[in-house]
């Protein structure tokens, strides 16, 4: 039994070096770590109970807004799957792409160049709107910040990885194509 816990221990520690994960970057954010928890701290915060909490609301509505919230939710669940499977051996956490990846450009990454990121934000506006609640409307705002500046963060690495990923900037649109913030393309 020992001897398992340690296999796993050292599996988990040999993925993490893999995807660019090091004591010296979880002090200095070398490789974008701090937005990475930054992002799954602001997921988790999605846990907690709506606020303010809406009494009195018309049963019709409040059915209206569970189901609205729960199929964007659903989409954005399908958006985020889709694209881990995309990425394949390629995934990384971090914004930084690893030693041997290859660059994705099809599939979900076809019309989007951050679909991952797309569900992500999918499924935190369905909570939005599911709930009611103004503290998830704080929560989106800022997990589409942080993903944006993860986002960014990650383009600059990838032009200098793969020269092409500047063709590509131009022709898809970044994360979602009607909002300007979330698309900034040149």
């Amino acid at each position: 039994m020992k001897r398992n816990k340690s296999n796993l221990f050292k599996d988990i520690k040999t993925l993490f070096s893999k995807w660019g994960f090091s004591k010296q970057g979880l002090f200095n954010n070398s490789k974008g770590e701090w937005y990475l928890f930054a992002q799954i701290f602001l997921i988790l915060l999605h846990l907690i109970p709506p606020l303010p909490k809406i009494k009195y609301l018309a049963f019709s509505i409040k059915t209206f807004c569970i189901i609205i919230g729960l199929a964007i939710s659903i989409l954005g669940l399908f958006t985020v799957i889709k694209a881990l499977i995309d990425l394949g051996e390629n995934l990384t956490p971090l914004p930084y792409p690893m030693n041997k990846s290859n660059l994705i450009k099809n599939y979900s990454y076809q019309n989007t160049r951050h679909p991952l990121y797309k569900g992500i934000l999918f499924i935190s506006f369905g909570i939005c709107i599911f709930s009611l609640s103004l503290i998830h409307l704080f929560l989106l705002i800022s997990l589409a910040y942080i993903l944006r500046i993860k986002a960014i963060k990650e383009e600059e690495m990838l032009k200098i990885k793969f020269p092409e990923y500047k063709i590509y900037i131009k022709e898809v649109p970044a994360i979602i194509k009607q909002i300007k913030y979330l698309d900034w393309r040149s």
